[in-house]
Formats: C-alpha cells, sequence, structure tokens
C-alpha cells in the first residue's frame, strides 16, 4: 500500500495543546487537511494499523482513518461494523484443566460414601 503525501496543511495544529481533547499522536487530522481522510465511529477492523508507520488506513482504499470522531470534533464519515468473531476449528474450546479437576473431585467425593 503507498501512504498519500499530504496535499495541503493539516486540518488541526499538531502542536495546538487542548487538553479538553487530547489528539492521538496518530491521527491523520494532524498531517492531512480534512478532504484527505476518513474519520470512523470508532476503532473497526475496516482501518486497521498499517505496521510500516503505525497509522490507520481504510482497507478498501488505502484512505488515512480517525477513529475518535470526538477528539477532533468531527462527525464520522462511517459507522464502525460490529467486530468480526473469530473463527473457530472444532467443538468450542473448554477452560483448560476444568473437566479433570471437577472429574477428579467427583472421584473422591463418591469413593467416601
Amino acid at each position: 500500500m503507498e501512504i498519500p503525501e499530504p496535499t495541503g496543511p493539516p486540518y488541526l495544529d499538531p502542536d495546538r495543546g487542548d487538553p479538553e481533547r487530547p489528539v492521538c499522536g496518530i491521527c491523520p487530522a494532524t498531517q492531512y487537511p480534512r478532504e484527505q481522510f476518513v474519520v470512523y465511529s470508532r476503532p473497526s477492523w475496516e482501518c486497521p494499523f498499517n505496521p510500516v508507520n503505525g497509522h490507520r488506513y481504510t482497507l478498501d482504499e488505502g484512505v488515512p482513518a480517525c477513529v475518535h470522531p470526538d477528539k477532533i470534533n468531527l462527525e464520522p464519515d462511517r459507522i464502525a461494523p460490529p467486530p468480526k468473531q473469530p473463527e473457530r476449528e472444532g467443538p468450542p474450546a473448554r477452560p483448560r484443566g476444568s473437566q479433570a479437576f471437577w472429574s477428579a473431585r467427583l472421584t473422591r467425593w463418591r469413593g467416601r460414601s
């Protein structure tokens, strides 16, 4: 994925230091003009971190993404989809050792009768 270059001044001054709305260090609003990034309602799998620079980009178009609209005082452009459920292979996992623990206790209890 090619990381886009800013085409103008950033939407927010990166040195503004507003204590009521601290902006993330990786927020695209401190690097790009408003028309060059999207705002999601919350963090999402649709805009993961890029391992090259640690910033978020959309999966579909590679557009820089902000996931904290309240911190930059903007309405979200996109609503984040629900989290994906992890794919599991085989039967559902049980907590390790729980069956063996209770089985052993039940066997000892039955042996005392």
